[in-house]
């Protein structure tokens, strides 16, 4: 007496990944970038810099 054979049963798929936030470029993540100073009417540039918020992202760090 043979006995009945079952169908392989499926393994549930496994969740995806949620996809990684892609980091501005400009800033690399941070929100902030940094500028030299340039001061005079020709405009030359001192040993100062300052950062401020990031142009592309606007503070955030995600493009």
């Amino acid at each position: 007496m043979a006995t009945a054979k079952k169908p392989p049963t499926r393994r549930p798929r496994s969740p995806k990944p949620a996809p990684a936030a892609a980091t501005c470029g400009t800033c690399a993540g941070s929100g902030e970038t940094t500028t030299t100073i340039r001061v005079g009417r020709k405009r030359r540039e001192i040993a100062a810099t300052q950062t401020g918020l990031c142009p592309d992202c606007l503070g955030t760090g995600t493009a």
